[in-house]
């Protein structure tokens, strides 16, 4: 066994003790004033070092679950009150159907009926004072947070910035794949937990490609590929090509991706947007939408009416994330999905929702609680097995048969394709612009994607916006 083998099954040995004590105690089964087993006897009992051990007490002890008594031992500061623990969960609607997220509350009231999830739907604002403001309000101890909302509560990664964060710093769980921790790591440490993450795929219906004898979409396809697929998949009236929901900000920044857009300011902190590459990729962009033999014209509101084109066999392609799967289980046509297609190097936008504590919460010990149970293989595996997300948790993620029964009947045929295109995922932060911007950006370029302005003059505006906007005018 290598070294790194053997530090993981430590580190998975190590949560495994804290999560027992932790259950232990905030269960009553651990009274106020008890004394936990010897170290010797916790080194046994999890086949761990002492130095190991004592690292697991201190976690505890940091969450005032336990002191420690010189030359005695550990012992139970936290009185449990099983009747009384009420943990305030703030949630991204959404994920009622994503993830299924009423029954993992439920299973998670069946192991611990003494703690209450009140589940309470949020969406949040992009603005850190007033998303500080809510967890107040709202009280809430357990938080959902995407790559995008992190900027609103911890800020870039500053030291100022992570030093008022709202969010308690975590401890990273084992097995979730390391690339998700990324964009909720600030100042080295961990403000949430990756729980799913989707990155931006095309997908597609099979029966039209069969139908006009084209070969399906693979990882090898460029936007021209895809043009000229689309233009014989479309007849121009009622069905066309391919189709996305433009404004999203998880698909219009795609094509400042691909084109290799970073973002610079200049001697001034002013945001240079008027650039030959930012150009390059909104032309790009608006050279698609605006085919009339590949891209319909359809005002769509959100990425539901793109869902409910292609559901309605009116698009044969579609830009979507993996959690939007979940809306074609029912699909009453085959389907498949690939790669997003690319202009210079193959590269695509990946979102994820991680869980976070409140650090004022005054119910720390079983909020963890609730993480570890949501983060748990076997939660894990729950959402594999009964949805079309993909979990955070590797083991579960490629789980491929073995321990359990795909409840899906319509998972398409290439599901784990996700595993090939991990080099080609990128967080939205790699443009270097602030999402509130982004966002601000894609409402603008509606009139140039509309033909209804020039794109250096909307260029021009949004630099003096955003300089105006930073220095408070």
């Amino acid at each position: 066994m290598s070294a790194t083998s053997k530090r993981s099954g430590s580190r998975t040995r190590l949560e495994h003790m804290i999560q027992t004590l932790r259950e232990e105690i905030v269960t009553g089964q651990r009274s106020a004033g008890d004394y936990i087993p010897p170290e010797l006897s916790l080194c046994e009992q999890f086949q761990l070092s002492k130095k190991t051990v004592r690292k697991g007490l201190d976690v505890l002890v940091g969450e005032g679950l336990l002191e420690k008594v010189p030359r005695i031992g550990a012992r139970v500061t936290a009185a449990a009150q099983p009747e009384d623990v009420v943990i305030k969960f703030g949630y991204y609607p959404k994920l009622v159907r994503e993830i299924k997220l009423q029954q993992m509350i439920d299973a998670f009231h069946e192991l611990h009926s003494h703690i209450r999830i009140q589940a309470i739907p949020v969406s949040h604002h992009y603005d850190k004072t007033r998303n500080i403001q809510r967890l107040q309000d709202d009280s809430l101890d357990v938080l959902t947070i995407n790559a995008h909302d992190i900027e609103y509560f911890a800020g870039p990664d500053k030291d100022e910035d992570a030093d008022t964060c709202p969010l308690e710093p975590l401890t990273p769980v084992d097995g979730v794949y390391p690339f998700l921790e990324q964009p909720f790591r600030r100042d080295g440490k961990l403000y949430a937990l990756p729980f799913v993450f989707t990155p931006v795929i095309l997908c597609y219906n099979k029966e039209h490609f069969l139908e006009k004898e084209l070969p399906e979409p693979d990882s090898s396809w460029t936007w021209d590929d895809l043009q000229q697929a689309g233009r014989t998949l479309s007849n121009g009236v009622d069905r066309f090509g391919f189709y996305f929901h433009l404004p999203s900000g998880n698909r219009w920044p795609l094509f400042l991706l691909q084109h290799n857009v970073v973002f610079q300011t200049d001697e001034q902190g002013r945001y240079i947007l008027n650039d030959s590459k930012v150009k390059g990729a909104l032309s790009a962009c608006r050279d698609l939408v605006r085919d009339p033999k590949l891209f319909p014209v359809f005002l769509s509101e959100n990425d539901n009416d793109a869902h409910a084109l292609f559901m309605n066999r009116k698009v044969s392609m579609i830009l979507c994330t993996y959690d939007s799967l979940n809306d074609f289980e029912s699909a009453p046509f085959v389907y498949d999905i690939a790669p997003v297609p690319y202009f210079r190097e193959p590269k695509t936008l990946l979102g994820a929702i991680a869980l976070a504590i409140h650090a004022r919460s005054g119910k720390k010990p079983a909020a963890k609680l609730f993480l570890d149970f949501m983060l748990s293989h076997q939660n894990q595996m729950y959402l594999r097995l009964n949805t079309l997300s993909i979990p955070g948790l590797k083991r579960a993620a490629e789980w491929v048969g073995e321990g359990g029964t795909d409840n899906i009947t319509n998972r398409p045929y290439r599901f784990h394709m996700y595993r090939d295109i991990i080099p080609t995922f990128r967080f939205s932060s790699t443009l270097q612009l602030p999402i509130d911007r982004l966002l601000q950006m894609g409402q603008e370029l509606k009139l140039y994607w509309s033909q209804l302005e020039e794109l250096d003059t909307i260029l021009d505006q949004l630099e003096d916006k955003f300089a105006t906007s930073a220095s408070g005018g």
